[in-house]
């Protein structure tokens, strides 16, 4: 499916919501940050529910189980329906599930979601501790846990090393926390890369099985669906590869910075600045560059007469993808970004 940016074909008198039957929202970065909702989220959300608009929640985040995951949101005050939560853990599960057979042990290394996720899938999840008893694995999934040790990763590089089925949850770098990034699964497998020429199988964004899985829970086809998330290495790179249209939302994980220096692939269909982004028309790029935004010879975005927040936004993100595309000089310097979101308000 085409990624539309021609302002031609857009309708602006509706709601971005009004194309799609469904949403597939990321978690971390987008919904909360650690325990405390984005602001905003929450209520948008309850309005996109009430207007019979289905959510499934897809995330990275191996650690937790979907269950916790449902407890977190309704103590945030997310209606009880019209949402479902898929964890890229249940993805892998069922990736290894089709390859061995029902009640297979397999190490299961993270949090309590990957081990939960193995049980659900007819397998039979083996902790690192039991290993020592004879029993032996034919797989591993590797997942992110604020408990992971040593010597799971030890583990998991013998296995690897030894030419197991190694499946990876995710491979992001970081994870948003409310206190800042926090080293994410991507960390843990690339300590484990450093052991082995093996490269694991990996089923979380940016790779399709999440989306199917998502589109699955939807009952829509994926040009029915749109992608929500904050990183453009993984929510948005997945959605183009999976031919789902993509809003991101700044304030995650991706900065204003990283969206304008996006390459084609990692470029959404749509941003925002948050979720409330999908109960407006949606902010695309212009194909020409808005004149509240100058652009100097060697490339630095400065802000003329006082416009709307959102009109800032679509001129800023309009004006550096076009000098991108034309070969045009873009500051990098990260401090005039930093200025550019403050009087952005992010």
């Amino acid at each position: 499916m085409s990624h539309v940016h021609d302002a031609a074909v857009i309708d602006r008198s509706q709601p971005l919501l009004a194309k799609y039957r469904g949403v597939i929202c990321d978690l971390d970065g987008v919904v909360y940050r650690g325990a405390q909702a984005v602001p905003g989220a929450i209520p948008s959300l309850n309005s996109m529910v009430a207007g019979e608009v289905p959510v499934v929640f897809a995330t990275n985040n191996a650690s937790r189980t979907p269950t916790a995951a449902r407890t977190h949101l309704r103590e945030l005050g997310l209606t009880d329906e019209g949402w479902s939560v898929v964890t890229s853990s249940q993805a892998a599960a069922a990736y290894v599930a089709g390859r061995l057979a029902p009640g297979a042990p397999v190490l299961a290394v993270g949090g309590p979601g990957v081990a939960d996720a193995l049980t659900e899938a007819g397998l039979t999840a083996v902790r690192v501790a039991e290993l020592g008893s004879g029993t032996s694995v034919e797989a591993v999934v590797q997942g992110a846990g604020q408990d992971v040790t040593w010597r799971d990763l030890a583990e998991v590089a013998y296995l690897a090393q030894a030419g197991a089925i190694w499946v990876a949850t995710n491979l992001d770098a970081t994870v948003p926390t409310s206190r800042g990034l926090a080293p994410g699964n991507g960390a843990f497998v690339g300590a484990v890369q450093t052991t082995t020429t093996a490269a694991p199988h990996v089923t979380g964004k940016p790779g399709t099985a999440l989306f199917e899985l998502a589109c699955s829970r939807l009952g829509c086809d994926r040009s029915e669906a749109i992608m929500v998330g904050d990183r453009l290495d993984t929510d948005i790179v997945g959605a183009r590869s999976a031919g789902v249209d993509s809003l991101f939302v700044l304030g995650g994980a991706s900065s204003l910075r990283d969206l304008a220096f996006a390459e084609d692939d990692a470029r959404p269909t749509y941003f925002a600045f948050d979720l409330s982004g999908l109960l407006q028309p949606g902010l695309h790029p212009r194909p020409e560059p808005d004149e509240a935004v100058a652009i100097s010879p060697e490339g630095v975005l400065s802000v003329g007469r006082p416009v709307a927040r959102h009109r800032l936004l679509r001129a800023v993100v309009s004006a550096a993808w076009h000098a991108r595309d034309h070969d045009r000089p873009l500051a990098t310097d990260p401090a005039t970004w930093t200025a550019l979101e403050r009087r952005l308000g992010i």
